[in-house]
């Protein structure tokens, strides 16, 4: 949804809570603490007594917008810069935008990145896998510094956060951060995500041994030996996706810790894989969820 129409169609608290209304309750009033849908709105606006229970509620309750401080509209515009921000948005830019300080606006990132989790389907056809590394580089860094990280006479990756990609064929990615890249971890994953019938790609990694006797087809490329392709096969749209996803983090968030990188991971994945669904209102009901009322 486009940030002008959310502004002229929201712009007011009631707009806002008249769509929430209609998007949770599909316009018929329900109890949240006891799902009677007899109830009678009260003279204060948007609230209503329920005849079964007795309590009084709104369509906040139990969601992530029940306790905020912060009107909702301005939920809605930082829902829609968030969506419309290809390679993501930063919290300083978003805090400028809203006109609210940073920390709110890192709460709002948050909690509107929680609501992007992954829904855990499979993919399946042609699937592409592969991993990268994020994080700094050691080389302009002193030797005390090199020699106390424990990396110095590594291979130089071991420092950074290793990240498994799966992507389908002209369809949807799944981005999964890793403790260690080999195969204890990455066999499981790709057994969990992807559908046995289907033909995965990779490189000669020895994390991937064995999974042809796990999926129907199995195609290895020797990338130590120029093979990037074979026949139609090969890993270009998932390394094309990996360039995608270190401008985001290397021109907009800058620095991203391991406790908070998989929530930035389901944000661009979720925004990939649903670029032709209505974003805004499939967002919204996950906020609505009261498995997302976190503090």
């Amino acid at each position: 949804m486009e940030l002008i129409k959310v502004m002229e169609q929201y712009r007011t608290q009631g707009k806002c809570i008249t769509y929430l209304e209609k998007q949770r309750w599909n316009n018929l009033p329900t109890c949240p603490y006891c799902g009677s849908t007899r109830s009678t709105r009260k003279r204060k606006e948007y609230r209503y007594t329920c005849h079964a229970c007795g309590r009084s509620y709104s369509v906040l309750v139990g969601t992530i917008f029940e306790s905020t401080r912060l009107p909702i509209n301005k939920w809605f515009i930082a829902i829609c810069l968030i969506l419309n921000a290809k390679k993501g948005i930063s919290s300083l830019q978003l805090a400028r935008d809203l006109e609210v300080n940073k920390n709110t606006a890192w709460y709002l990132q948050k909690r509107i990145r929680q609501a992007m989790q992954d829904n855990d389907s499979m993919l399946g056809g042609i699937v592409e896998i592969d991993e990268t590394y994020v994080g700094g580089s050691l080389t302009n860094k002193d030797q005390i510094t090199k020699v106390n990280s424990g990396k110095f006479h590594r291979t130089g990756m071991e420092h950074k956060v290793p990240i498994l990609g799966m992507l389908e064929k002209g369809g949807r990615v799944k981005l999964k951060i890793l403790n260690k890249a080999w195969g204890q971890e990455i066999k499981p994953l790709v057994k969990m995500y992807i559908d046995k019938n289907s033909t995965i790609v990779t490189d000669g990694f020895g994390a991937y041994f064995g999974l042809d006797k796990v999926f129907d087809k199995h195609v290895v490329l020797n990338h130590s030996a120029n093979e990037w392709k074979k026949d139609n096969y090969s890993l270009s749209t998932l390394e094309g996706y990996w360039t995608i996803l270190k401008r985001a983090i290397t021109g907009q968030y800058h620095k991203i810790t391991r406790k908070h990188l998989q929530d930035y991971l389901n944000e661009l994945t979720f925004k990939h894989n649903n670029k032709k669904e209505n974003m805004f209102n499939m967002l919204i009901n996950n906020l609505l969820l009261k498995d997302y009322a976190f503090s």
